[in-house]
């Protein structure tokens, strides 16, 4: 493997100095210049995905989009955002523990901005519609277009339309900041049809930085490992630490919690469920989430 690009040019070396304001390098500088050569290595390893602000009536928060995961998805609402699309626009549907819905210029929840996309699908396998993300909202497959929702729990089954192989509601973004507002947002009161009275507005939504972070970390999920899969009567849960985990719960891929663990004292799990697949997911004390797919053989 050629390491050419291990070292500065001399014209790079230069370059460096005129813009630091310090003199042209000595054999001692050179060096630390080809130090601070591999810092900025070491940075274009890690991912920056853009930061978006929505200024609300109630408050301000901050969401990261998962620019390098769905670049579908993610492209779309920031062309959207890009073209001030959302300014002015309300959130028309909220409902308590479930969800918060927008992006509808209408208001109505049939409105959108004359095109669809193609449904994308996490390839990883690591994003879930789990509390905090943000999805698409859609009415069938590949009908998504501006609307999108907040979860506002895990609400895995949204993930799949039939798992693993496509995604019903795609996940593209993530509240990083000001989830307190959206709490907020989260609990007004609304009519028979879901609808916050008085109306909830996006002021305006727009870039407004980058979030620096390696895919992991923006995705704040882990990926759990699961044996054996397909299994009969137990299953073993490794990739986590046992005593940093505050709580496991599986769910049927139609979303019906079937078995819930709190303070668990052990990664192996008794599974007394018909066949079928099920999701798992783990809640660890530090705030992070992890997510796994497991089968039950007839």
């Amino acid at each position: 493997m050629s390491n050419r690009n291990s070292k500065l040019s001399i014209k790079t070396q230069h370059e460096i100095c005129i813009y630091l304001g310090i003199p042209i390098p000595s054999v001692i500088m050179r060096k630390l210049l080809v130090s601070i050569a591999f810092i900025i290595g070491l940075h274009t390893a890690i991912i920056a995905q853009t930061k978006v602000t929505f200024y609300t009536t109630l408050g301000n928060f901050d969401v990261e989009m998962y620019d390098s995961l769905m670049p579908i998805t993610a492209g779309n609402f920031l062309t959207l955002v890009n073209s001030k699309y959302y300014d002015g626009v309300i959130f028309h549907r909220v409902i308590k523990n479930f969800v918060i819905q927008g992006g509808d210029p209408t208001g109505t929840g049939s409105g959108g901005p004359g095109y669809t996309i193609p449904d994308e699908f996490d390839s990883t396998g690591v994003l879930s519609n789990t509390i905090r993300t943000i999805s698409m909202a859609n009415s069938g497959p590949n009908s998504g277009g501006s609307q999108f929702f907040i979860n506002l729990k895990n609400n895995a089954y949204l993930d799949y339309d039939k798992a693993p192989l496509t995604s019903a509601h795609p996940i593209f973004a993530i509240v990083r900041d000001g989830w307190n507002i959206v709490d907020s947002i989260a609990n007004v009161s609304v009519n028979s049809s879901d609808r916050p009275m008085p109306d909830v507005v996006m002021d305006s939504v727009r870039v407004t930085g980058r979030y620096l972070s390696n895919p992991e970390i923006s995705v704040h999920t882990n990926q759990i490992e699961v044996s054996p899969n397909p299994f009969m009567r137990e299953i073993k849960l490794s990739g986590v630490e046992l005593r940093e985990l505050k709580a496991i719960s599986i769910y049927s891929v139609d979303g019906v919690l079937v078995k819930e663990i709190v303070n668990p004292q052990s990664l192996t799990i008794s599974m007394d469920v018909s066949a079928g697949t099920y999701m798992i997911h783990t809640l660890y004390k530090n705030g992070r989430q992890g997510m796994g797919k497991v089968v039950k053989s007839d």
